[in-house]
């Protein structure tokens, strides 16, 4: 469980879960030492009109780790979130992976540093394909078009990793909330 500094978020069951993606170059993930912080957001602030939303907030993560942020409605998790997924940027404070700093200015950035964010709300896409939503923004290209067919084997082995049973060609407005 990590916390924001100087702000209290133990008092609300929302939560966003994030990850960092495997898709990191892999060798990395053997030459971390455990002492070694994966990432870390140091100093961040954030303003909007009228609210701090954010005020010297320090992250630290270290591989291999799970966190959750826990908090008030208000408390500024989403925006730490929505910062280190670069939906958003920070008025101050930075970011490093593996101790070098890191620019995140647009979601395509963090994506490339191997971040992605899982936000609460759910942000499918109804009208598309369990595959085409998992692979949104990351599509598989061949001969300047989309792979469709690498796409949906990418996707059918990921979920079999998970023991889902989940049809990837299925459109979502088909599936289940539970399988959503």
């Amino acid at each position: 469980l990590c916390s924001l500094s100087g702000q209290s978020l133990f008092h609300d069951t929302e939560s966003i879960l994030f990850c960092v993606m495997e898709s990191m170059k892999k060798d990395r993930w053997w030459r971390l030492v455990s002492e070694k912080y994966l990432l870390e957001m140091k100093g961040i602030s954030k303003s909007f009109p009228g609210v701090k939303a954010l005020q010297n907030v320090n992250l630290q993560l270290k591989a291999g780790e799970v966190h959750a942020l826990l908090g008030e409605n208000g408390a500024g998790k989403s925006t730490l979130m929505k910062i280190l997924s670069g939906d958003i940027t920070a008025d101050e404070g930075e970011i490093f992976i593996e101790d070098s700093p890191i620019i995140i200015k647009n979601p395509k950035d963090a994506i490339e540093q191997g971040i992605a964010t899982v936000y609460q709300e759910s942000q499918l896409v109804e009208q598309m394909t369990v595959y085409e939503n998992v692979l949104l923004g990351r599509e598989c290209l061949k001969h300047g078009g989309v792979d469709f067919s690498a796409m949906q084997k990418i996707v059918e082995d990921e979920i079999k990793k998970f023991g889902f049973q989940i049809p990837v060609k299925a459109k979502v407005s088909e599936l289940s909330t539970a399988q959503k």
